[in-house]
């Protein structure tokens, strides 16, 4: 067979291939898809395109190789090979009859046989290549295989809060386990996302055998939606928290609610509670939990040496609270309770007591009884501004304290003993290093000029410190000196002391620093500041 290659250029077949010669000239009369044409008609099924454009785009003038010695498809081959064709698989048997009767198999011969019959896509060659080298003959070998299509992924929602998380105890840092500082409560800021989708995705098509393409089912698409206080970004992707709240599941519905609900009790299922915005608890508060929000709490069942703290807010309870010195309560605006029983209250505002406050320990703006049955009972009150309550102390003169004292007094004390302590344990630090530097210049004194650079760096170190305490201790009496000063300034005195029923003995009226002891018993009287002196009104 003439070689088709021969009607575009000189060549040459020579043992080890087809070499042929291109000049520039040549090279630019010729079409490349031309001659691929022309080698397809002859069924040549080893030529090398890659190779051939090389050498032509070369064009150097000089044989070049372009690949083998060209083999041309035989068509007796199909005599030999059945096939059997699905979309996605195709399988021959080469028969042995095609050795007896001398007809070359080839990988080439089987690409071009499988080729003839549209088999273009997922050609296993390895297979292939086995079926050849092995004389793999009269047995079923897969030669082709398409490509399936993979599915797409279904949109999802994914939530960026823990809304699933377990009640797992902390851990701390030296390995014990707090099982009160659980996190049950998850909270978040007015516009955090609580909530984003991820869109379906379209998938993979795949290919059969013949090449054609085969469609993916794409993901199914979802709508995400909000439930109470949260929307929907104008894209459907994000969901964004429109109030800041404790977030929660209501069926498959993400909420935030301003109003942290706990409804039941604050026990080692729910943990420590540490918040936002307001609280309501529907049941008790166990010993040792605490509880603490920047807004309101109302508390409907009975408290036990906990924690109860808000920071800006007020506290509402219910029922009573119990403690042995380890009740803490305390609100920067009111608190309203029945009865306390061996507690620490703090109410920057208003302390409204319904029933009784028994061996408490209370600061407050003012201090409220309900009716003329409300009795403060042992303890010590302290008010900033007033005191009216029903009763006063018991039958048995148990000691009971009630202060009135001006605020801006009894914050420059508090500052006052603060120095005062910071000063003795600054004095306490100096007191060696005077005792380090005496002996130090003792030893200077006795050595003169042969004293050690050491020794003179000692004493270097101890000046320093000593400098350096000095310094501090100056500015801690300075200041001492200033609140001293601050407390003379004169003030108005018209907070009272409002008792409507019994005032019993034990009873320790003070009012601006000024005591009265009630040693008899009493009923009804008013207590104020009249010409520098506490009068006792009723």
């Amino acid at each position: 067979m003439e070689n088709p290659i021969s009607k575009f250029f000189p060549f040459e077949e020579r043992q080890d291939g087809v070499y042929i010669c291109v000049s520039s000239e040549n090279a630019k009369k010729v079409n490349l898809n031309e001659i691929i044409n022309e080698l397809q008609t002859a069924k040549v099924i080893n030529y090398d395109f890659a190779r051939i454009k090389e050498v032509i785009e070369k064009a150097s003038g000089k044989y070049e190789k372009i690949g083998p010695l060209f083999e041309y498809y035989n068509g007796e081959i199909a005599n030999y090979i059945d096939i059997n064709i699905s979309p996605m698989k195709a399988s021959i048997i080469v028969s042995s009859v095609a050795i007896a009767n001398s007809i070359k198999i080839t990988e080439q011969a089987i690409l071009y046989f499988l080729q003839t019959k549209g088999v273009i896509h997922g050609i296993k060659s390895e297979a292939i290549h086995n079926i050849v080298a092995n004389t793999i003959f009269d047995k079923e070998v897969v030669v082709a295989e398409g490509t399936e299509p993979i599915p797409g992924e279904d949109a999802k929602i994914v939530y960026e809060v823990d809304i699933d998380l377990k009640n797992k105890p902390q851990e701390e840092k030296d390995g014990k386990v707090d099982y009160r500082n659980i996190h049950s409560v998850i909270t978040v800021e007015k516009g955090k996302v609580v909530a984003r989708k991820i869109p379906p995705t379209p998938g993979t098509h795949g290919t059969d055998i013949m090449g054609n393409p085969i469609e993916a089912t794409p993901g199914k698409d979802l709508v995400l939606k909000g439930g109470k206080n949260t929307m929907v970004s104008q894209d459907g992707m994000y969901l964004i928290a429109t109030k800041s709240g404790n977030v929660y599941k209501q069926g498959d519905l993400l909420c935030v609610d301003e109003v942290l609900c706990i409804k039941r009790d604050v026990d080692f299922s729910v943990g420590n509670i540490k918040y936002c915005g307001d609280i309501e608890i529907f049941g008790n508060v166990l010993p040792g939990f605490t509880v603490e929000t920047e807004g309101n709490i109302n508390i409907k069942g009975e408290v036990e040496s906990a924690k109860i703290i808000s920071r800006n807010g007020s506290i509402k309870l219910e029922k009573g609270i119990l403690g042995k010195q380890d009740m803490i309560l305390y609100a920067k605006q009111d608190i309203y309770l029945v009865f306390a029983q061996s507690a620490i209250i703090t109410a920057e505002n208003t302390l409204n007591v319904n029933k009784y406050c028994l061996h408490c320990d209370i600061t407050c703006g003012s201090l409220i009884g309900a009716d003329s049955k409300a009795s403060i009972i042992g303890g010590k009150i302290i008010a900033f501004s007033k005191i009216e309550i029903g009763n006063t102390g018991n039958e048995t003169g148990v000691e009971t304290k009630i202060f009135v004292v001006d605020k801006e007094e009894h914050a420059i004390n508090d500052k006052i003993n603060q120095l005062m302590l910071l000063k003795e344990k600054l004095e306490k630090e100096i007191e060696p290093i005077k005792k380090q530097l005496k002996t130090k210049a003792a030893i200077i004194k006795q050595m003169g000029s042969h004293a050690s650079t050491k020794i003179a760096e000692e004493v270097k170190h101890w000046i320093d410190a000593y400098n350096k305490l000095a310094v501090k201790l100056k500015y801690v009496d300075e200041k001492i000196n200033f609140f001293q000063n601050e407390l003379k300034k004169p003030r108005q005195y018209n907070g009272y002391i409002k008792i409507l029923g019994d005032i019993f003995p034990g009873t320790e009226i003070n009012l601006y620093g000024m005591t009265k002891i009630i040693k008899n018993h009493m009923i009804n009287k008013m207590f104020h500041i009249k010409d520098g002196q506490i009068q006792a009104e009723g």
